[in-house]
C-alpha cells in the first residue's frame, strides 16, 4: 500500500505583517456592517415613529371633529333597598363597602342576600420532603452529565 500526498506549489504566508493585515481587516469589515446596520435602523426608526406620529396626528383630527350627541334620559331615583344585615363581627360600613362593589361590577339587578366572614386560613404543614425532588434530580442529573 502507498501513501499518496498532493504536493502544491501554494506556501501559506505566516509573516507577521500578513496576519496583522487579516485580524485588522476582519475586524474592520465587522464593524463597518455594525455601523450600516446601526444606521439603518435609525432610519426604520424615524420612519416608523413618523408614520405612527402622522396617524396620530389624523386620529386626532377625527376625534375632535364632533362629539357624539349624548341622549340623557332623566330615571326617577331607585327605591332605598333593604340593607342587608350585619353580621357578627362585621361593621355597617364593610357591609356597605362590599354591597356597593357588588353592585359596580353586577348591575342594578344585583342582590347582596348575607355576608359572612372568611373561615380562618389555616397555615400550610412544612413540607416533609427535605431532599431534593427525585424529578428535579433526574432533570439535573439529565442536564450535566458529560457528552
Amino acid at each position: 500500500m502507498s501513501l499518496y500526498s498532493l504536493s502544491t506549489s501554494v506556501v501559506p504566508d505566516t509573516s507577521a505583517g500578513f496576519t496583522a493585515t487579516v485580524i485588522i481587516a476582519g475586524l474592520g469589515i465587522v464593524l463597518a456592517t455594525l455601523i450600516i446596520l446601526i444606521i439603518v435602523f435609525d432610519i426604520f426608526g424615524k420612519i416608523v415613529s413618523k408614520t405612527q406620529g402622522d396617524n396620530m396626528r389624523k386620529h386626532k383630527k377625527k376625534s375632535n371633529t364632533a362629539p357624539p350627541e349624548l341622549n340623557i334620559v332623566n330615571t326617577p331615583p331607585p327605591a332605598p333597598a333593604k340593607a342587608a344585615p350585619a353580621a357578627q363581627g362585621i361593621s355597617g360600613e364593610i357591609v356597605a363597602a362590599i354591597s356597593a362593589a357588588v353592585y359596580m361590577m353586577e348591575g342594578e339587578g344585583a342582590v347582596v342576600t348575607s355576608i359572612a366572614p372568611a373561615a380562618p386560613v389555616r397555615a400550610q404543614a412544612p413540607n416533609p420532603i427535605t431532599r431534593r425532588n427525585p424529578w428535579a434530580f433526574a432533570a439535573v442529573t439529565d442536564n450535566t452529565r458529560p457528552f
